[in-house]
């Protein structure tokens, strides 16, 4: 069996180098509300999934205790909405900086489109970023066959239903003979949920979350031991392949093609946690 699908998450994977534009959308969300999210409380939350992301910020204690001083009674539900219509807007007029492909993506794409892979896409962003998104995007050369928005299927993920609707329109069976290429931990659990193979990048991931000039500015010794935790992290979380950024994709397609020629398939190599039914 050979390869015949590649699916890329979007921001932090195939565009918006370390999630900045998402994570300043967030910021400004909770600035209006005059509430200062740090960088340290959003990375407290970089291994949930997104559609949780808004919602474990504000249990953040020192979060809380911001909001409760600022409004004078404590964060609900309808403050997790609010923040989160209010981040998506904040996102929609910053889109163009958020469409920049990341490193390599370019490059990349054209090699794996000359083996004859199929191009799909997924993200947690809502399909009304989307529509404006992937039209910036693909005037800067990301032109995947397809994309489906976490608020096109029941659950995002670590649910894998954004991949088996790339699957679906891409008409690719089995999973095994799928690679999904993401930068957090819930998109690592949904390839392996879909029975899918799963390839980490960090440098531009949100568990990094770092502009390039920013993570570059690092001392060698700092950028090492950053990119090691999260390694770690994407790995425990049962990443098949870590990479360090998209030139290195083609060849752990090579290397996870190897592994399908000898009868290996995903779910003998995965260390998951499986979705809670």
């Amino acid at each position: 069996m050979r390869l015949k699908a590649i699916i890329f998450d979007w921001t932090g994977t195939a565009v918006d180098f370390g999630s900045k534009c998402a994570q300043e959308a967030i910021q400004a969300a909770f600035q209006a509300e005059g509430v200062v999210v740090t960088e340290q409380y959003l990375s407290q939350c970089h291994d949930v999934p997104a559609s949780k992301e808004i919602s474990a910020i504000l249990a953040l204690t020192e979060v809380t205790a911001q909001w409760q001083a600022s409004h004078g009674r404590l964060p609900d539900d309808r403050n997790a909405v609010e923040i989160s219509q209010r981040t998506e807007q904040h996102l929609l007029d910053h889109l163009t900086q958020a469409a920049t492909p990341t490193p390599w993506l370019v490059q990349t794409l054209q090699l794996l489109k000359q083996r004859g892979l199929k191009i799909g896409s997924s993200t947690d962003c809502t399909s009304r970023i989307m529509e404006r998104l992937a039209l910036l995007a693909a005037e800067k050369g990301f032109t995947p066959d397809f994309w489906v928005a976490a608020d096109q299927v029941p659950q995002g993920r670590p649910w894998p239903w954004m991949i088996f609707k790339n699957l679906e329109y891409l008409q690719i069976c089995p999973p095994a003979l799928t690679v999904n290429v993401g930068d957090t931990i819930a998109d690592v659990e949904a390839a392996n949920n879909a029975g899918a193979w799963s390839v980490a990048v960090l440098e531009s991931s949100r568990l990094v979350g770092r502009s390039q000039p920013a993570l570059e500015a690092l001392p060698a010794k700092n950028r090492k031991l950053i990119l090691q935790q999260a390694s770690h992290q994407l790995a425990q979380a049962g990443a098949h392949v870590v990479i360090k950024n998209l030139s290195e994709l083609p060849a752990a397609m090579d290397q996870i093609e190897k592994r399908l020629l000898n009868g290996m398939l995903p779910p003998q190599l995965a260390r998951h946690r499986k979705v809670e039914l």
